[in-house]
């Protein structure tokens, strides 16, 4: 009997940790071309004709596929390829990683460096279009300070940071980001619930940031960076 050949051309696969050969065979893939983001990947049943699995195992890796943010499953709509995001992935195992001594200095510290580096890699002067998003977020945070709205102040907070990042243009920096992006925010808002337990120490962040926001539009990115620093040593010091 003739061998089912599909057109993405998947290799028949063993039965011993389905989900990580399915994954290796869609990144390799993806990195040769054959399939791109946006793609509508084959349907279970070709998927388990190629690689020669139960058609539930092939549903089990594709649930693992979604939630490391591979695919994106459409109910009655077929499964698609997406951009790489990590972000989900991370996100259910952060209770964990943070559950080790320091993680959250260390992570601090991780964000000084590439946050940093994104300031220095920032087109002077900023464009209007690239500062709108840092200014949107300060006025979030003002609001969520007048209205002692922890939450919004810890989401407005993230939002000043990413978009900061993007702002640097930088392929890399901005990869790394989706690859942290969930622990950054499990250390915002951490870091936030400490520095909130005073109203005048939460006035404190919303400065810092306006200070930091103002610089950059005036184009000194070194003050914009001692500033950062600074800012982030606040942090670090109540977290200690």
């Amino acid at each position: 009997m003739e061998e089912h050949k599909s057109n993405t051309s998947f290799k028949p696969i063993a039965t011993r940790k389905i989900y990580q050969y399915i994954l290796e065979q869609f990144v390799h893939l993806v990195s040769t071309g054959v399939l791109k983001p946006g793609d509508k990947i084959p349907s279970e049943r070709e998927l388990a004709e190629s690689f020669k699995v139960s058609r539930p195992s092939v549903r089990e890796a594709l649930r693992v596929l979604e939630i490391i943010g591979l695919i994106d499953i459409q109910p009655g709509g077929g499964a698609y390829l997406k951009e790489m995001e990590l972000g989900p992935f991370i996100s259910v195992v952060a209770p964990l990683m943070f559950s080790r001594d320091r993680f959250d200095l260390e992570l601090l510290e991780f964000r000084e460096l590439i946050e940093i580096r994104a300031i220095e890699l920032l087109p002077n002067p900023l464009s209007a279009e690239a500062l709108e998003p840092m200014g949107r977020a300060i006025g979030e945070m003002r609001r969520a300070l007048q209205d002692n709205d922890v939450e919004a102040g810890a989401l407005a907070d993230i939002q000043f940071h990413r978009s900061l990042l993007l702002a640097s243009n930088s392929f890399i920096l901005q990869k790394v980001l989706e690859l942290v992006v969930s622990l950054f925010e499990h250390a915002v808002r951490g870091g936030r619930s400490v520095v909130l337990e005073k109203q005048e120490d939460a006035a404190q962040l919303l400065h810092d940031h306006e200070r930091i926001y103002r610089e950059l539009a005036s184009g000194n990115t070194d003050q914009a960076k001692k500033l950062l620093s600074s800012h982030l040593m606040m942090v670090r010091r109540y977290l200690r």
